[in-house]
């Protein structure tokens, strides 16, 4: 756990944007084309993490929160295009996901998020004491609760107001009562959003399959990325038609199968070009280690993906070494 303290990171590739959230572990595809630039704001007191992240591409996350804790997700605007998991993430809705799980969200252009991580026995207790009850409300089973109007925007009010503070005054992280007030302050919103409300229910059926689908399928790309899979072979491997892969990939992700592969084996060539431990020393070398055998090609769709070339990505890195 880090020192209390308010940090700032600023991005411009998604890899290091995923790597600055502390006490994550992170994994981004960039699935938009253009350069990426992101930022991360958060504040650490007393085991709690409050944070805001903006990133300017449509991007498929992975993400953990690598402790004991609750996550509490709040997108600011354009939430209908956010989705944790099956779920789209309403302008009546706040997600939240227990530490140590993975989920996985996919969020849209010029996107930004207010995050709050608390100790799961710190927010579990606080509810108990504040409710006077053993049993915990059982909108804590799922991962996105219904609020009431304006509800939400008083948590991104508060979120917003203690980040700033932090940043203009240091001298809050560091002074017992007020990070004490700041957080019981927060405690006090998020166990009244959990006990206030019923969870927003389970996605349909049918949207649910096809997420099941477009995870399976990913994780099996991921497991597999010296293997040049094709959508026969996906089809094969999931006993799916290509009909059915093909609207799982539409509903969930916005892109044709074709495309998604593509996609994420660029973003596979971009992590060996960055990555001074990978054993790659060419451009070619990582090309051709991801399936591409176009080189010009290949080019052409890395740098409409990330807004450079792919040489320039690698002599960054060389740069850096040196």
């Amino acid at each position: 756990m880090p020192r209390p303290g308010f940090y700032a990171h600023v991005a411009t590739d998604v890899d290091d944007q995923a790597h600055s959230l502390t006490g994550w572990r992170q994994l981004y595809d960039q699935l938009a084309p253009g350069r990426f630039t992101g930022s991360i704001h958060e504040l650490w007191i007393n085991g709690m993490q409050i944070f805001r992240e903006s990133t300017s591409h449509v991007l498929r996350q992975s993400c953990v929160v690598d402790s004991e804790s609750w996550w509490f997700g709040i997108p600011m605007e354009r939430a209908e295009s956010c989705k944790l998991g099956s779920y789209s993430v309403g302008e009546d809705t706040v997600a939240m996901r227990p530490g140590l799980s993975q989920f996985e969200l996919l969020t849209p252009n010029d996107f930004e998020i207010l995050g709050l991580v608390v100790r799961r026995n710190d927010l579990e207790r606080h509810i108990r004491a504040l409710n006077q009850s053993s049993v915990l409300p059982r909108a804590m089973q799922d991962g996105l609760l219904r609020v009431r109007p304006g509800q939400k925007l008083g948590l991104q009010k508060l979120v917003r107001q203690i980040l700033e503070q932090a940043s203009r005054t240091p001298d809050i992280v560091v002074n017992p009562a007020s990070t004490e007030s700041i957080r019981n302050t927060v405690l006090d919103a998020l166990a009244d959003v959990c006990s206030s409300h019923e969870t927003a229910g389970r996605a349909p059926y049918r949207q649910m399959s096809h997420y099941r689908i477009v995870r399976e399928v990913r994780q099996h790309l991921l497991q597999n990325q010296d293997e040049t899979i094709t959508v026969v072979d996906l089809c094969q491997r999931f006993q799916i038609s290509r009909r059915t892969l093909q609207y799982a990939f539409q509903d969930v992700m916005g892109m044709s199968p074709n495309a998604y592969l593509r996609t994420l084996r660029l973003n596979g060539v971009r992590r060996c070009l960055r990555d001074p431990n990978s054993g790659v020393t060419s451009v070619q070398q990582a090309a051709a280690d991801w399936g591409f055998w176009h080189l010009s090609q290949f080019a052409r769709d890395y740098h409409e993906l990330f807004g450079e070339l792919p040489s320039e990505r690698l002599k960054r890195r060389s740069a850096l070494i040196s």
